[in-house]
């Protein structure tokens, strides 16, 4: 029988409580899993190398290397830089560390003490974000592998019509003043099936080649200059294509004798032309399909931020405030000192955990966009820009009515929220300024900052190393025959700014 072998999902912890805990936790709810372990960072580095787990359970206060450490060796490793990390930890209520984390490569936090419940549903939701990545990896493999295939196939082809065409046979021929032909070569009869004398003195260039009015007048017209043309002809049961060239000549006076020249079958090289524009075409369709793949799968992430964030809302957050609703019913007057300073502490905590979870919930899904649309959102993340980075910000244009399809508004806000968090990221800029503008036929939406700029300017003809975030975002944009355009002046600012086609949505 087959060897089956089982999907892993790797804990690494110093504690080893913990770790017998999320075992006998992976083990109940996820017997399809098997569960390894590693008490330090190094030893779960060389784990994660071996055996590239499903899900990696990092937790992040550990002697030698810490959790942000090991996420960041991990993330920047190619083999294993797509396995998703989940953060386990104390520290995960604080928002600073949450943001440290995920800027390490962290794809999801789970705070201690947590329920059992809460740590499968964030299981789950990484598990199913990486097996819709795993799928569109796997296409993306064997649309590559096909490609290659086929340009294989067609420089071959290519190089054999070279071939060809270089040992190609040609006729020469010449018609007088009138297009009657006076002289062909004999080869004619190999390649058109026509003997000479049925041709000379009994056809003319219109009758032979089956060329239009306009096209016979332009060949034979007299007028000096090298004149070229393709036809297609029927020789025998199949069609053939000639090029034809050729040139007048004339007499000492200037009079027109006549015209010369000579045809070439150009078949194989045509067809390959032919063949060339039907695979570009194929290209460029499995590309729109890719295109259109990560649209759905970036909407169906969309769905499930929503439905989290929903779930958050509607359980947590009900229930931390009801909690805190029944905590402040009671009288505290009379209570001992230490019971009342208890109680005061725990109103506290209750309420820092309400604002928390209503943070993750808006960060999740922000029900602005959903319930006032684009322009609102954009305005709240710019107000919680600068209340949690004190960096300032202006936004122009908050009085225009965009009009987009529903999936279209929130793939421009998450290219927007993108933009925004590369700033915030990487640019040390002091103020950020985001305009919305409507044009005839278009929105223009530009992201500006007065940070460090960037080295190289995006060509949008290259892929350049180092702009590979500005590259998905304007593949992104092409799924709605979106631009973006960038300029960027090294230590002065960078300006971003995508046009949405009004027609198209």
């Amino acid at each position: 029988m087959p060897t089956i072998i089982m999907k892993t999902i790797l804990a690494i912890d110093d504690n080893e409580i913990n770790l017998q805990l999320l075992g006998n936790i992976i083990r109940l709810h996820y017997p399809g899993y098997r569960f390894i372990k590693a008490n330090n960072g190094i030893m779960g580095i060389s784990k994660a190398k071996k055996e590239l787990p499903e899900i990696i359970l990092l937790d992040i206060l550990m002697p030698g290397l810490n959790g942000y450490e090991v996420c960041d060796i991990l993330k920047k490793e190619k083999s294993t830089s797509h396995i998703p990390v989940l953060m386990i930890s104390a520290l995960g209520s604080n928002p600073a560390e949450r943001t440290k984390g995920l800027n390490a490569g962290a794809d999801a936090f789970v705070s201690k003490p947590f329920t059992v419940s809460e740590l499968q549903a964030q299981i789950n939701v990484v598990l199913r974000i990486k097996n819709v990545e795993d799928i569109l990896r796997k296409r993306n493999e064997n649309l590559e592998r096909s490609i290659k295939i086929e340009t294989h196939n067609y420089l071959l082809k290519e190089e054999r019509i070279q071939q060809i065409s270089e040992n190609a046979r040609q006729f020469y021929w010449e018609v007088d003043n009138q297009g009657e032909f006076v002289y062909v070569s004999p080869v004619i009869e190999s390649i058109l099936k026509t003997k000479p004398l049925e041709i000379i003195g009994k056809m003319n260039f219109a009758g032979l080649f089956k060329t239009d009015e306009k096209n016979t007048t332009v060949l034979l017209s007299g007028q000096s200059g090298f004149k070229e043309l393709e036809i297609e002809l029927k020789v025998g049961n199949t069609k053939r294509w000639f090029e034809i060239n050729c040139f007048p000549f004339t007499g000492k006076d200037g009079k027109y004798f006549g015209t010369r020249g000579i045809c070439f079958d150009i078949t194989k090289r045509k067809n390959a032309e032919l063949a060339r524009v039907r695979k570009m075409k194929q290209i460029q369709q499995y590309q729109k399909k890719l295109r259109e793949l990560n649209n759905k799968i970036t909407l169906v992430e969309e769905l499930e931020r929503r439905r989290i964030a929903e779930n958050l809302h509607d359980s947590l957050g009900q229930t931390l405030s009801l909690a805190y609703l029944k905590l402040s019913a009671i009288e505290t007057n009379g209570f001992h000192p230490k019971t009342e300073k208890a109680l005061t502490e725990i109103f506290g905590l209750l309420n820092k955990a309400i604002n928390e979870s209503r943070q993750i919930t808006y960060d999740l899904s922000p029900p602005v966009l959903h319930e006032l649309g684009l322009i609102s959102a954009l305005k709240w993340r710019l107000e919680q820009i600068e209340q949690t980075h004190q960096v300032e910000t202006k936004f122009i244009g908050e009085n225009i009515n965009i009009q987009l399809k529903k999936e279209n508004t929130i793939f421009i806000y998450r290219i927007i929220n993108e933009l925004l968090q590369n700033v915030l990221k990487h640019a040390n800029a002091t103020e950020i300024k985001l305009e919305v503008e409507q044009r005839r036929y278009k929105f223009r939406i530009s992201v500006a900052d007065n940070g460090i700029g960037l080295k190289n300017n995006f060509d949008n003809s290259e892929n350049k190393t180092g702009n590979y975030g500005l590259l998905s975002i304007k593949e992104r944009l092409q799924s709605f025959n979106g631009r973006l355009i960038l300029k960027s002046e090294q230590g002065v600012f960078t300006l971003v700014t995508i046009e949405i086609p009004i027609k198209n949505n």
